[in-house]
């Protein structure tokens, strides 16, 4: 089986090796197109792998419980939709039966013209610029957490652009609500990290393992459209 779902994707493919996970994840190798530069990186995409999600979901859950003693009133958050199945797992290995979840966009069913919603932009290397934000039931469960902290899950880190946008949203939730202190931040946890680039970030990164670093390897091909065909698009 596992032959099998390795043949899904062509192309030339990376081989990572997690402590502890017991098999291989076997990943390919993506041009991501740029207007300056493309770059290539290895791809981890959680999105639809039940096993890969249970098994290193419950790898992350050792982890946190191995760096905080103390898990009471801990609440779990992630955006959506990349690395929500590995934190629902996450979550679910810790005890913790609710955790607060980011959208990528303002959605109807939270009622906006009526109950607090917070939105910001984030700048992700395999997602571009995107907004994340949070709605009145995420806000109040992160307020109902906020004097015990809380643990941010995230497939892998890069450059640190959706946490930090993720930091913001902490930081107008504080306002909002009026808090005296910010909500304590206690660990960023994912599956790997990549990268050179120095990230300040408000906690430290638990990383399960390694990616190679994203490589500039031609001039970019993403062209820009003109401005006027952005606000007029040809049918």
């Amino acid at each position: 089986m596992t032959d099998y779902l390795d043949s899904l994707e062509t192309g030339e493919r990376y081989t990572l090796e997690i402590p502890g996970l017991g098999y291989p994840l076997v990943l390919p190798w993506v041009w991501l197109h740029g207007e300056e530069h493309d770059t290539r990186i290895v791809s981890l995409n959680l999105i639809g792998k039940t096993r890969w999600n249970n098994d290193l979901g419950k790898l992350i859950a050792q982890r946190v419980r191995q760096s905080i003693s103390n898990l009471e009133g801990l609440c779990v958050v992630t955006v959506v939709e990349k690395a929500l199945q590995l934190a629902q797992v996450v979550a679910s290995e810790l005890g913790i039966e609710d955790m607060a979840v980011a959208y990528n966009r303002v959605k109807l069913h939270m009622e906006a013209s009526r109950r607090p919603v917070i939105q910001v932009g984030a700048d992700s290397v395999t997602s571009g610029m995107k907004f994340v934000a949070l709605y009145e039931r995420d806000i109040n469960l992160l307020v109902s957490q906020a004097d015990r902290g809380l643990i941010i899950i995230d497939d892998v880190v890069t450059t640190g652009g959706t946490i930090s946008a993720l930091i913001d949203l902490l930081d107008q939730v504080v306002r909002l609500k009026k808090l005296p202190s910010p909500i304590p931040v206690k660990g960023v946890y994912c599956v790997a990290e990549e990268g050179t680039r120095k990230r300040v970030l408000p906690a430290p990164v638990f990383p399960l393992a390694r990616l190679p670093d994203p490589v500039i390897r031609r001039p970019g091909t993403l062209k820009k459209k003109p401005f006027q065909e952005d606000l007029w698009p040809k049918p």
